[in-house]
């Protein structure tokens, strides 16, 4: 079968072996692209999820950072040495440390209790007179403190029809024994934890929601109002992944089964769990597969329709280029045979492009020239006229090609100024997957030789070290320059949490307290807004961290009435704004960052005095869409 191929293709004719051998090669290429664009779609896919855990893990950590607080002040209460003994009637000396616990704690709590081990209650703040030496209200949450020996922090307590709900904090007294001598117990309403302005603000858009469930499953908070306080699905993973201290992502495909749930039903979700480390909690994302992966179906999409489109084009110009090679040179192979013939006055066809065209030509050119040879005497002058015509109409037809050709070359040169910009992300797409993965592929494959190396190689295994540490600098640049020709932090994150970033990497470092404050950012700003107002935000802190020796700034962004108010001050040294204007290579910042508000149809403000520290404002206006 194989001796038998070239056979076989030398038979198909000509036209037919390059569409043949076009349309493999087009394959091929397709199929590598398409393997490509999979391990694209799975990556994508991981990186949907890790986004969907992190917003779990934020929110978790949130609480953590509001019930630790509320831990720590009961805690140092208990060891308050009044505490020590049942208070007299009437003591005011008692109500002082318990009066400022719950006055610490008035953000969170409701009221603050002292009991002794069997659950009456010694004393509350406020003062209530009517409940001292009456036994508590919820004894089994004691049980669970005086039992675990510790502090303790119990699930939602609802009472129907009655007060709000509500989660107790309990925390031992060990005065003056290493016993349990009495407890501290702080009453927090479930709405004065601050829960739903963060999930509101951190829930992702489409219908997903966030749920906060405690370990009977029971959900303490959503920001979805009649999810509230009534048991969820998956109470029995919730609970284990709770007591493991274990994260969870993926995509649940198990109906719910909640009552409270029945108008959100879906079959496919992704779901993030995150439990806190405080209490028995946890914090759960659900979003729709269909809206989690929606990036990554349309990858699918444009990855199959250009893959397509690519294959039929190429088919296309194959069939029409072959057409236009073969057919004249199946008109030349019928003249050829007329000349062999000695018939001189059939005339070569002028058909083909490029190099057909002037074997055409060049092989006419000679028919001529033999015909007039042949020819007597007579008719050597209008052989010589026929040729000089013939020149002529070769330069006419090189005169209109080279028109062609300079018309041509300035669509493309305006071709490529408009395509200008599209090159910058492309280039920073191509740096961060092949010089970025080369140069991973470097680090991970030095590490792997110097552990092969024996123990005797030091020589060696510090040479690789200093190629390790060249290629780990080299990346870390190549990072630098990919966010400079493109800020992807913003599609990523939004312009929030990218100026947080920045925050993060230039003025924490150099001991700057930053008071970030970003509203009214939910529904998102254009695409050109974002990417302005990050730069000017950038080049601001870059100024802060390097010159202002500043130790407290505070950044501020607040889109209100359709206006993007951007506002960032420091208490630096400062400088002379008119004398820095007037250096040229020292306003470049300053005038970049005004062009660029600009621009955008906005106004721009720097303040700045010597010693007084500095300050930029800048207004952008919005336009309705």
């Amino acid at each position: 079968m194989v001796t038998r191929a070239p056979t076989w293709l030398a038979n198909l004719g000509l036209q037919r072996r390059i569409q043949l051998l076009t349309m493999v090669g087009l394959l091929a290429v397709f199929a590598f692209f398409w393997v490509a664009g999979h391990q694209a779609i799975k990556a994508s896919t991981q990186q949907s999820l890790k986004y969907q855990l992190a917003i779990a893990e934020l929110v978790a950590s949130s609480l953590d950072r509001r019930l630790d607080e509320a831990l720590t002040i009961l805690e140092t209460t208990a060891a308050h040495p009044d505490l020590d003994r049942p208070p007299p009637p009437h003591s005011s000396r008692l109500a002082i440390p318990l009066q400022d616990a719950q006055l610490r704690l008035s953000a969170y709590g409701r009221r603050l209790f002292w009991l002794d081990t069997n659950g009456t209650i010694l004393w509350t703040e406020p003062l209530d007179a009517s409940l001292i030496s009456k036994p508590f209200y919820d004894l089994p949450v004691l049980q669970r403190a005086l039992q675990g020996n510790a502090a303790y922090i119990s699930n939602l307590r609802h009472v129907p029809d009655s007060t709000p709900a509500y989660v107790l904090v309990v925390v031992p007294v060990r005065q003056p024994r290493p016993e349990i001598s009495s407890l501290l117990v702080e009453e927090i309403g479930i709405d004065q934890l601050g829960l739903e302005g963060v999930l509101d603000q951190l829930a992702p858009s489409g219908s997903s929601y966030i749920e906060v469930v405690d370990r009977e499953g029971v959900v303490l908070a959503s920001n979805l109002p009649e999810l509230r306080f009534r048991e969820g699905d998956h109470t029995d993973q919730f609970t284990s992944l709770i007591d493991e201290q274990q994260s969870l992502v993926g995509e649940c495909h198990s109906c719910h089964q909640s009552e409270a749930e029945e108008e959100i039903r879906r079959t496919g979700e992704v779901l993030a769990f995150a439990p806190l480390t405080v209490a028995p909690w946890g914090v759960a994302i659900r979003q729709p597969v269909s809206e989690a992966m929606a990036p990554v179906n349309h990858l699918r999409q444009l990855i199959l329709l250009g893959g397509g489109t690519a294959l039929a084009v190429g088919l296309l110009i194959t069939w029409l280029v072959t057409r236009q090679i073969v057919g004249p040179l199946q008109a030349l192979n019928e003249a050829s045979a007329q000349f062999a013939a000695g018939n001189l006055g059939v005339p070569i066809p002028r058909d083909g492009i490029d190099e057909v065209a002037r074997l055409n030509a060049n092989l006419e050119h000679m028919r001529v020239r033999l015909e007039a040879i042949l020819a007597d005497h007579r008719r050597w002058n209008e052989a010589l006229e026929e040729m000089v015509e013939e020149r002529t109409r070769e330069l006419s037809t090189l005169y209109e090609q080279l028109q062609g050709r300079e018309a041509m070359c300035k669509r493309l040169l305006g071709k490529v100024l408009t395509t200008q910009e599209e090159e910058r992300t492309r280039l920073a797409r191509e740096l961060h997957d092949a010089i970025g993965q080369s140069l991973t592929a470097i680090i991970m494959t030095t590490t792997a030789v110097e552990n092969s190396l024996p123990a005797g190689f030091t020589s060696g295994k510090d040479k690789l070290v200093r190629v390790r540490n060249t290629a780990t600098q080299a990346l870390h640049d190549l990072r630098d320059l990919i966010f400079d020709l493109r800020p992807e932090v913003l599609d990523d994150l939004g312009l929030g949490l990218a100026v947080h970033s920045q925050v993060k990497k230039y003025l924490e470092p150099a001991g700057v307290k930053v008071q970030l404050r970003a509203m009214g950012l939910k529904d998102g700003l254009p695409a050109e807004v974002e990417t302005a107002v990050f730069r000017v935000v950038q080049e601001a802190i870059t100024n802060i961290a390097r010159h202002a020796h500043a130790s407290e700034a505070s950044i501020s962004l607040n889109k209100k009435n359709n206006v993007l108010i951007v506002r960032v001050e420091d208490n630096g040294v400062g400088f002379d704004f008119d004398q820095v204007m007037h250096r040229h290579q020292q306003a470049w910042g300053l005038r970049g960052m005004e062009e660029r508000i600009t621009l955008l149809g906005g106004k721009f403000y720097v303040g700045s005095r010597p010693g007084s520290g500095t300050l930029v404002l800048a207004e952008i206006p919005l336009n309705q869409s």
